[in-house]
């Protein structure tokens, strides 16, 4: 399970040019139209981070440690990935518009992206953050159990990789803040809970959405649209998403006393083995 690391500075560990994109195995991948609402979806949000940095940056003013972080590394890292998730779509669909789709994308998320929207307290807000790099960590650990093509496999992994290590930097943020601006176990878990139910709510259905106009113009998307396309990835879930990881990630900064724990642990695997592929 993740610890908390002390930030420091260091080289992104991999670029896109460690990335063998012209060795991508297009028959494996090219038919699947499931992989591209999935593929286009994350590297429209991925590529919307900067947006993200900057309404942590105004929130964390005067936090030279953590701005500091947010600035040269978590916002340079989560834009590459954004730039390798394109890449990747437009090599293996080159007629896809990846940019009308982001802009359209864009339009319609950004009012769901404001700094008045974050938490109350900046304890809160990084408890909120180890939240979403819980599931974005599990979320790519499951596409690299799962893709059909190899160089997307070594793709997400090394995304994966990199999102396990920032939820040990946010996690390391929240024990200073909560050392000093404390919050109950009762408070921390609500907030998790909260955070829990809005990973995903809009986000990726605006993403599917407008991958899916750009590609098929003229064609109404539903709701029932994305319910089809959560099914899949719920089928693809059933098996291979790291349940027990992103519980315990989840759990970990409410330092719930160690019998507690292991009674609660199983009981939560399975309620996220329900909620995630029911």
């Amino acid at each position: 399970m993740p610890e908390a690391v002390h930030p420091s500075a260091a080289p992104h560990p991999w670029t896109l040019n460690d990335i063998p994109y012209a060795a991508i195995q297009h028959d494996l991948i090219i038919a699947q139209d499931d992989w591209f609402y999935a593929l286009a979806a994350a590297s429209f949000v991925e590529s919307l981070s900067d947006l993200y940095a900057d309404n942590l940056l105004v929130y964390m003013h005067g936090d030279a440690e953590t701005s500091a972080w947010l600035r040269e590394q978590w916002e340079p890292e989560e834009m590459q990935h954004g730039r390798a998730l394109r890449r990747y779509v437009e090599t293996v669909w080159p007629e896809f518009d990846w940019q009308r789709a982001f802009d359209g994308f864009c339009a319609d998320y950004r009012p769901y992206c404001k700094p008045e929207l974050l938490e109350p307290t900046r304890t809160l807000e990084m408890m909120a953050r180890c939240v979403v790099e819980t599931g974005t960590s599990g979320l790519y650990g499951l596409f690299a159990q799962v893709a059909p093509e190899p160089v997307l496999r070594e793709l997400v992994a090394h995304i994966r990789n990199d999102e396990v290590r920032h939820y040990k930097y946010f996690y390391h943020f929240f024990l200073r803040h909560q050392a000093t601006q404390a919050h109950s176990r009762w408070r921390l878990a609500r907030t998790v809970w909260q955070r829990l139910h809005e990973i995903g709510a809009e986000d990726a259905y605006l993403a599917v959405k407008h991958a899916h106009q750009v590609r098929h113009p003229g064609q109404v998307f539903e709701r029932t649209d994305f319910e089809r396309f959560q099914c899949v990835a719920g089928r693809w879930a059933r098996d291979d998403y790291p349940y027990e990881m992103t519980v315990k990630m989840l759990l970990k900064p409410l330092h719930l006393p160690g019998l507690l724990n292991r009674l609660l642990l199983p009981l939560l695997i399975r309620r996220a083995r329900h909620v995630v592929a029911p």
